[in-house]
């Protein structure tokens, strides 16, 4: 039995994935859009780009913390706060009980969330197994100790303007020079490299150091860690592998300027790709030099391309791309995008007993002291609610109704989204016992007595005639809910008068229905002492989907 703590959990994950992921999309196809209508395009600058737009989107999720999503319920009902029984809207309708918290399309979202946690952690606990893996192939290598591969190493430093040499490990499991590791990299050479010549290990190695400097291993592990995020979001995936094609480009780019010789690079490129050897279960965060789908494409161009750019971004030119791609992703997540009918502050929660047990159908209302402005919702069949698009004010006022139970009342600031649960007492039972006694008598000329209207009497009205209220079929296709609060008088006949909608956060067809099956009731008026009397009514009438 999943807990309702868990699916609520779960509904803020979905919400929070659903919105981010429709703000990624805002971030990313305009910036697709300009980079392909760039000429020339330049790796190096597209790849700084691309990944201020990653690091955009992987800010989205972090700032928005917010979870709207509308709460769904299992019947329509109708309650008047007259005394008047609880009605059906849809007289055929069948209501399916529910007995625990997943028994509803809300919750269903919210395993929807859960679903997508379990996935997030799956992909990244493989992308940990991989890194494990390719820690112990480094453990089980040979360190590259050999002078002249030291040398020459060193005399490419500065070429990469890397101030240390990392380290050199050779080992038979892989097939392609590769680089793994963010703090302290480690080039990893396949065991045939004694064999090289000169030329070709210094490509090898200018590509490697290239990789260094740029940071591409931590690049790609943030673009790794976003895809296991967005596992659903097919930009993501094309994010990922689209920065890892231009990391590689980028460092082509920098070892031609370097050897001025790009078609003995291209030679050495067409050798690894000769060999068809992969380079095993390496995670996506690492750079392989000769480990990429489009390898063709990459020898097509140094053979055909006039002219090549540098593979390196100044960290100048990177910090103002990263602040661009940041400041984005903070603007679009001040853009609350609808789900469902509403938006603005959430308020959620629960009614249940002194006993713990859950109260269905509980009308829960709530009323800016400020505004006047009234909201309305109903439980569900697992005692949940949930209102939206609330305007943020420091005092509301939390009203519960429910058959049986004492009225609740609590004052709450909603200037955030809030979960609030709620307990309701039973209502009181009032008693009055007259205790009858003997008058002493009185002397004639006392006092003087004067007559006096007895009264007190008070019957409340009675709802004789009711017309249930059409639930359109387009709406519930629509998956539209809401509950339509009321205000009328009851006339001296029965018929309510000056009947108006008070709440706003509704669906105005919903009002439209309500409103035109109130006007048709009837009730049997207020009576005072026996005599009919114009009474203020409140009427809730909630419009909820199974």
């Amino acid at each position: 039995m999943i807990g309702t703590t868990t699916v609520e959990f779960g509904k803020v994950v979905f919400d929070v994935l659903f919105l981010s992921s429709l703000r990624a999309m805002a971030l990313i196809l305009p910036v697709w859009l300009i980079l392909s209508l760039m000429r020339p395009r330049r790796p190096a600058l597209e790849h700084g780009v691309l990944t201020a737009v990653l690091c955009g989107m992987i800010l989205l999720p972090v700032v928005d913390v917010s979870g709207r999503l509308p709460g769904i319920s299992s019947s329509v009902i109708v309650e008047t706060t007259v005394s008047v029984p609880v009605m059906q809207a849809w007289p055929d309708a069948a209501v399916s009980p529910v007995t625990s918290a997943i028994g509803s399309s809300d919750n269903w979202l919210g395993l929807a969330g859960l679903l997508s946690l379990m996935v997030t952690s799956i992909l990244l606990l493989r992308s940990m197994t991989a890194w494990r893996r390719i820690l112990q192939l480094m453990a089980r290598g040979d360190a590259i100790v050999e002078p002249a591969s030291q040398e020459l190493l060193q005399s490419l430093l500065q070429a990469a303007k890397l101030g240390h040499a990392p380290k050199m490990v050779s080992s038979p499991e892989v097939g392609t020079p590769v680089v793994f590791g963010f703090i302290r990299p480690v080039i990893i050479l396949p065991a045939a490299w004694p064999a090289w010549g000169k030329e070709k290990l210094q490509a090898v190695l200018l590509h490697e150091l290239a990789h260094i400097a740029r940071r591409d291993g931590w690049i790609l592990a943030a673009a790794a860690l976003n895809e296991a995020v967005f596992w659903f979001h097919p930009l993501a995936r094309r994010l990922n592998r689209r920065l890892k094609a231009l990391a590689e480009t980028a460092c082509d780019d920098h070892v031609i300027l370097v050897t001025r010789d790009p078609e003995g690079y291209a030679e050495t490129l067409l050798e690894f790709a000769a060999e068809g050897q992969e380079e095993g279960a390496l995670p996506a965060a690492t750079p392989a030099m000769a480990h990429t789908p489009r390898i063709s494409r990459r020898i097509e161009r140094i053979l055909r391309k006039p002219g090549f750019h540098s593979g390196m971004l100044s960290g100048a030119v990177r910090r103002k791309l990263t602040a661009a791609g940041l400041t984005a992703a903070v603007l679009l997540s001040l853009v609350s995008p609808t789900l469902g009918q509403s938006s603005g502050i959430t308020l959620s929660g629960s009614v249940q007993d002194a006993s713990g047990a859950r109260i269905p159908e509980a009308i829960v209302l709530i009323v800016d002291s400020a505004g006047g402005n009234t909201e309305a919702t109903t439980t569900s069949a697992d005692g949940s609610y949930r209102i939206h698009g609330l305007a943020p004010a420091p005092a509301y006022r939390i009203e519960v109704r429910a058959r049986g139970f004492a009225t609740y009342e609590q004052q709450v600031d909603l200037t955030v989204d809030k979960h609030l649960d709620i307990t309701l007492d039973v209502s009181p039972i009032e008693e009055m016992i007259v205790v009858s006694g003997s008058r002493p008598a009185v002397e004639a000329g006392t006092f003087t007595t004067s007559r006096h209207r007895v009264g007190g009497n008070v019957e409340k009205a009675k709802l004789i005639h009711h017309v249930p209220p059409v639930y359109d079929k387009d709406v519930q296709r629509e998956g539209v809910e809401g509950t339509v609060v009321l205000e009328a008088v009851i006339s001296k006949q029965g018929e309510p008068m000056g009947l108006k909608p008070i709440n706003t956060l509704v669906d105005r067809r919903l009002v439209t229905a309500a409103m035109q099956a109130v006007r048709q009731w009837r009730y049997k008026p207020m009576l005072l002492n026996g005599q009919p009397i114009e009474a203020a009514t409140t009427i809730s009438v909630a419009f909820q989907l199974p």
